[in-house]
């Protein structure tokens, strides 16, 4: 029984943790759900050089009238970066109401670790803090990651003492530069206050650390300490061992590692990994050892001169002391993402911030596109949305080291970013620093001129504003690529979504959005920022009506290019260009309801390095592909148990059917689809639960979504849970690539389809007809007639539902490519139900003159009938003109029957 002193000793250690060495998450100040805000800045203000301040009134004037919301201070050539020296910028921004984050070097740049740090940044901030006029201070641009606690810190730090205040940072660019590699678990808690002395482990000097766990914390990954990398050569072996306690009665885990030699800054900050359960409240005992080798002593392990951590003791040799070593400590991540991701994580969990900035450019270098342009855009808005933070990038207004940046490549800059959901957008650079030649083409020269650049950032800027007005309220829910080749890193438009190019081969970038309200928005982008597009875009389901965000008022204006009878929308995109429509209040694109659904789960192995999570359940990708493999359960493991996932569709409806998909990557086809499951709805979270699909000793299943159809009910929350699982590779998970939830049952899914004849190939096929896809696009085109096709004749398609059905609706969708929008749709046809293969026949529906139909689901609804088979039959049928010799077919894109 712990005495009531150490328990006090324990509780003050917590609070100093919490207040000062413990990262904690933030408050966010702003969500990617639509914040409310949206910026456009530059970089960087105008600079102070010896005996000449170009933060005039007229340069700021200059800046407000290129429609620039904020500008960012970096640095001053006439001595020290402080309040005062930033008075002119201060009073002149103010005065044209241009947002200043101001760089001082008390601030800027400054690592905050102790209470001492967080002190001086205090008094550092006050004359800013009581200055109404300072609106932004910048912190640092560039962080890496070992010194991400310590900006964080100060981020933190600077918010909660002048919250009304912004402050600048900005993250780096390049997902393969090795200043962005994260530690590879979650930090915890830090002692790294212990700074200012350094002990040496040797060969028969052994050095020690008691920890105290947390409340909350139950597992340890590992622990880094900061150890001088420039004493620890490739030839020394150091150990880090996890005991009970400093008696060293029961050896828990250690990490063994070899030094790099190296000087170079992440190598000083080495992770031991321990990968240990703990207890929250517990104490233990961390021993660093040297196991020869080299001069058999290794220096310079930082550590206080005084008591700085109350949950324990340095120790050498065995022997405690009265001070403290460096140490972090680390748990499991949340979600295992690449070094990248990890990177950005840290920043928002550990800082608060409310936003994510980074600049990655595509044309500076040389004369190719930077490669990792979208592969850092895609990563950035995953991590903006999985925190629900803003975010934004750098677009460039300099031309590259031999490349000279055009107005279209700067609008593909701008548009490209938008498209993904960013909004913060700042230019590199706006005034050009200095006469280096590695600054050519900016907008305003060293001197304050305005350059021909300065007019076409200014054109950007006001079209940038005016979209923001809308923009700001959108949340992000998929960006889309178009195209021969899609960039590295992007994702593929999905055959079923519900807005394409008719020409799939062209460049396009589709981002989808949404507001609070729920209504509906997509920006079209082109791609290509060396040629104009003349475009047709299919929408299906077709919205009565789509308004265009003008580029120069802001507001709603028509479309001339839509056609809302074919749901076809003609238009011109410039090089770069981005256009942002809005959909009408009400309508919405998804049949599927839980595409836009909130996921939860019993447990979920969330890894975006490898393509796991439970945001991958309803992206629209249905099949198990690299990057996008769906979700799985990660918890017990070793045992059969229960596991369930659970979609929330945001409001009570109608459900009558559950589509899901199984996995299908070679080698794992059906692996981790359940054997004894249930599928529950409810209209609330908390229930109760009706039960609507009950299975057991279900079969593996194949290469096929596994439909499950029930009497329609009303329902918000879908769940599909699993009572026994199927075991793979020695470990019991539930996995699904899609989850699917539809109004009503169609049970042309999984009927065995016949026809009279068929085109069989790669695009065309008798299955095609039920496999989901209800637009045509290449490898799914649907299916198509191909007997006696010179003449006028009679074609049919049959589907067996397997089983007897209550169905009153056939639904029948053309051909919607483009030349060949309605394409073998029949003039005269009926359609026929029967409870028997052999007949009788019911004649349901009957059409004699129909019309070409445009590439829109044509509905055709009759009174209930019982039957287990329906049939489509084409007595009369079209030409098919795109065709040489304009054969007669009969041709559907899908088939669906309710």
């Amino acid at each position: 029984m712990k005495s009531e002193k150490v328990w006090g000793k324990i509780k003050r250690f917590i609070f100093l943790s919490m207040s000062l060495l413990t990262v904690f998450f933030g408050t966010s100040y702003a969500s990617a759900s639509g914040t409310g805000s949206f910026e456009v800045g530059g970089f960087w203000q105008p600079p102070i050089y010896v005996g000449a301040d170009y933060n005039t009134n007229a340069n700021w004037t200059n800046i407000a009238a290129a429609n620039i919301d904020v500008m960012t201070g970096v640095r001053m050539w006439a001595g020290t970066m402080n309040k005062a020296a930033n008075e002119t910028g201060i009073a002149n921004s103010y005065a044209n109401n241009v947002k200043l984050q101001v760089s001082d070097e008390n601030i800027t740049g400054k690592l905050v670790y102790s209470a001492v740090d967080i002190a001086a940044l205090q008094t550092a901030l006050t004359p800013y803090k009581n200055d109404s006029r300072v609106t932004g201070i910048h912190i640092v641009d560039e962080p890496t990651a070992y010194q991400m606690e310590g900006f964080a810190n100060a981020y933190k730090q600077a918010k909660a003492f002048a919250p009304n205040i912004d402050y600048y940072v900005n993250m780096l660019p390049n997902v393969t530069d090795e200043r962005v590699q994260a530690p590879y678990g979650k930090l915890f808690l830090s002692n790294s206050g212990a700074q200012g002395s350094s002990s040496s482990v040797t060969s028969t000097h052994s050095l020690g650390q008691t920890i105290t766990i947390p409340a909350g914390t139950q597992y340890l990954d590992g622990v880094d300490l900061y150890i001088d990398a420039t004493q620890w050569s490739s030839s020394e072996m150091l150990i880090l061992r996890l005991w009970d306690s400093p008696a060293k009665s029961l050896l828990l885990s250690e990490a063994l590692a070899l030094g790099t030699g190296n000087n170079k800054d992440p190598d000083y900050y080495h992770y031991f990994q321990l990968s240990k359960t703990v207890t929250p409240l517990s104490t233990y005992y961390l021993e660093l050892v040297h196991t020869g080798g080299g001069n058999n002593s290794i220096g310079g392990i930082s550590r206080s001169s005084t008591n700085v951590y109350m949950g324990g003791a340095a120790y050498e040799n065995g022997v405690a002391q009265s001070y403290d070593f460096f140490f972090r400590l680390y748990t499991t991540r949340d979600n295992q993402g690449s070094n990248y991701e990890n990177y950005l994580d840290d920043w928002i969990q550990y800082s608060g911030a409310n936003y994510i900035l980074y600049d990655n450019y595509n044309f500076l270098f040389g004369s190719s596109d930077n490669p990792s342009y979208f592969q850092n855009a895609e990563l950035v808005r995953s991590r903006g949305l999985a925190n629900d933070v803003l975010y934004g990038g750098f677009v460039q207004s300099l031309d590259g080291d031999t490349r000279t940046v055009t107005m279209d490549m700067m609008r593909w800059n701008v548009y490209t970013l938008l498209t993904y959901g960013s909004k913060k957008l700042n230019w590199y650079t706006y005034w050009r620093p200095d006469p280096s030649s590695s600054f050519i083409g900016t907008p305003v020269d060293d001197d304050g001129t305005l350059l021909p650049r300065y007019t076409q950032i200014q054109t950007l800027n006001s079209e940038m504003r005016k979209l923001g007005g809308t923009l700001k309220d959108l949340t992000s829910l998929r960006v889309y690529h178009t195209g021969t080749t899609l960039p590295l890193g992007t994702k593929a438009l999905p055959p079923n979504f519900f807005v394409k190019p008719t020409d799939l081969t062209q460049p396009i970038i589709i981002g989808y959005f949404t507001n609070a309200s729920g209504r509906k928005y997509v920006m079209l982008t082109n791609r290509d920022y060396t040629a104009s597009k003349t475009l047709n875009f299919n929408f299906s389901p077709n919205p009565a009506l789509i308004t265009e965000i003008s580029k120069t008022t802001g507001l709603e204006v028509s479309v001339a290019g839509y056609n809302s009878a074919t749901g076809i929308m003609n238009i011109t995109l410039s090089p770069g260009e981005g256009r942002l429509f809005a959909m009408p209040s009400g309508f919405s694109p998804n049949l599927n309801l839980a595409t836009e659904a909130t996921v939860t789960a019993t447990s979920s192995l969330e890894s975006s390095n490898t393509g796991w999570g439970k945001q991958l359940v309803n992206d629209d990708q249905r099949n198990t592909v690299a990057g996008a493999l769906g979700w799985q359960s990660n918890s017990n493991v070793a045992a059969n148990h229960t596991e369930s996932i659970t979609v929330d569709l945001g409001v009570a409806t109608t459900v009558g059917e559950v589509d899901l998909f199984p996995r299908n990557d070679a080698g794992n086809v059906g692996n981790g689809f359940p054997i004894d499951f249930t599928i529950k709805v409810a209209t609330n979270s908390s229930g109760p639960w009706t039960t609507v699909v009950t299975k057991t000793g279900y079969p593996l299943p194949g290469n096929i979504s596994q439909w499950f159809s029930f009497t329609p009910v009303t329902a918000r929350y879908v769940k599909f849970e699993a009572t026994n699982l199927r075991v793979n590779a020695g470990e019991y998970r539930l996995q699904l690539t899609e989850f699917e939830v539809y109004a009503a049952p169609n049970y042309a899914k999984g009927s065995l389809v016949t026809s009279t004849s068929s085109v069989e190939n790669a695009n065309w096929g008798v299955a095609k007809s039920a496999d989901l896809t209800r637009n045509s696009v290449t490898g799914l085109m649907g299916w198509a007639s191909n007997s006696n096709a010179g003449i006028n004749h009679t074609e049919s398609i049959s589907f067996d539902m397997q089983t007897t059905r209550t169905i009153s609706k056939v639904d029948l969708y053309p051909i919607n490519n483009i030349g060949n929008v309605g394409s073998g749709f029949p003039i005269n046809f009926t359609v026929q139900a029967a409870a028997n293969s052999g007949g009788p026949w019911t004649t349901v529906v009957t059409r004699t003159g129909y019309a070409l139909p445009p590439g829109l689901v044509q509905s055709f609804t009759f009174g209930a009938q019982s039957a287990r088979y329906v049939k489509v039959v084409g007595t009369s049928l079209r030409k098919i003109t795109s065709e040489p010799g304009q054969p007669y077919r009969m041709q559907f894109a899908e088939v669906e029957i309710h």
